[in-house]
């Protein structure tokens, strides 16, 4: 079954940005405040990622740095907003993640979580989960091709060679 549902239709618009220089428990009272699961870290472009699993595994179980830039995830693997659910589920499974941010125009949007998938089509959340826990699965055997564009250097799922380069769908409109 295919779900023809995009991204930009499901995806959490309120964004928090922090420095890299924001300390680790400042980040913290931020997620609790504002009852989120993550914080984007940007100065003049986004760098990162800093999730509550971050913050668990990294800070607290290992004694990991003490600002967000030593937790970060990085490099920032994004998706675009015209993404089916489907196959953002399939490269959060690929990459065992559980948040995407989406970027428009080298913009990010939004934030699209295994929760956001939750709540539209719960079927295709049971096997989301289940593929990041075992790293098998029917989402994970899905061809998506990501990497790094040529010309922004932003992680993307939908790469095209143009002229010799690879580029994201933002790069390409240029």
């Amino acid at each position: 079954m295919k779900y023809q549902i995009p991204v930009k239709d499901v995806m959490n618009k309120k964004l928090v940005f922090v420095e890299p220089e924001t300390d680790i428990r400042e980040i913290a009272k931020i997620i609790k405040k504002k009852k989120i699961g993550c914080v984007l870290v940007k100065n003049e472009h986004i760098k990162g990622i800093v999730t509550t699993r971050d913050i668990v595994y990294k800070y607290l179980a290992q004694g990991i740095g003490k600002c967000a830039r030593d937790i970060m995830t990085k490099p920032l693997i994004t998706i675009s907003p015209t993404v089916n659910i489907e196959d953002a589920a399939a490269i959060m499974v690929k990459n065992k993640i559980e948040r995407l941010p989406v970027m428009h125009f080298r913009k990010v949007i939004g934030v699209i979580s295994t929760n956001d998938i939750l709540k539209v089509e719960p079927e295709l959340y049971k096997n989301l989960l289940e593929g990041i826990k075992i790293g098998k699965g029917a989402l994970a055997e899905k061809d998506i091709d990501i990497g790094v564009c040529d010309s922004c250097g932003a992680y993307s799922d939908d790469l095209k060679e143009v002229n010799g380069q690879w580029l994201c769908p933002d790069c390409r409109e240029e």
